[in-house]
């Protein structure tokens, strides 16, 4: 079966305003449905097929042939190319989204991860400073002045040996401190 336009074509061959209506008043339905079934959703079928019919009437649409056919197919060729449009936007708001969601998971992380380290600072400095007078010192020189067992045995006054005892039973002490808190 087929459909003819009604109304006038006007001498340069474009669709008047009769015709128009009348070719919304056929397809609309049709456009419609088969719009929402390729996009799922009935707000955006709506506005596809609207901004078809739009982009019709704004480009006044010239009609070679009165049949169904030229306009059917012309107005089934712009919804599917709305359609493709509207995937390839949600394709990227979908990357962009994610891209944003690595984002904040990374700064999560670093933010979950500056926590644990002034929380671990924190503890570390406490347990440093219940550290026996002598030990303490020993592991300070060390630790936060960068001087090895050599020239801290020259600074205090002792041997060695004594610094390397200083420090095994800092460390350990130490890390029983941070071991019992985790």
């Amino acid at each position: 079966m087929s459909y003819y336009i009604v109304g006038r074509i006007t001498q340069a061959g474009k669709m008047d305003h009769y015709s128009f209506e009348s070719t919304y008043n056929l397809y609309w339905e049709e456009l419609y449905g088969y719009c929402l079934h390729h996009c799922k959703d009935n707000y955006r079928a709506e506005g596809i097929v609207q901004d078809v019919f739009l982009s019709l009437w704004e480009r006044n649409y010239p009609l070679e042939l009165d049949t169904e056919g030229s306009i059917k197919s012309y107005l089934y060729k712009a919804i599917k190319n709305k359609v493709f449009d509207f995937y390839r936007e949600q394709a990227k708001k979908n990357a962009l989204l994610q891209e944003l969601r690595l984002g904040l998971c990374d700064e999560t992380c670093l933010t979950e991860n500056e926590v644990f380290f002034n929380d671990l600072n924190l503890n570390l400095g406490k347990a440093i400073d219940s550290l026996p007078c002598r030990c303490r010192e020993v592991y300070q020189l060390s630790r936060e002045r960068g001087l090895n067992n050599k020239e801290i045995a020259l600074h205090l006054s002792i041997s060695e040996k004594t610094v390397e005892q200083h420090m095994t039973k800092a460390l350990r002490f130490i890390r029983k401190k941070i071991e019992s808190l985790s």
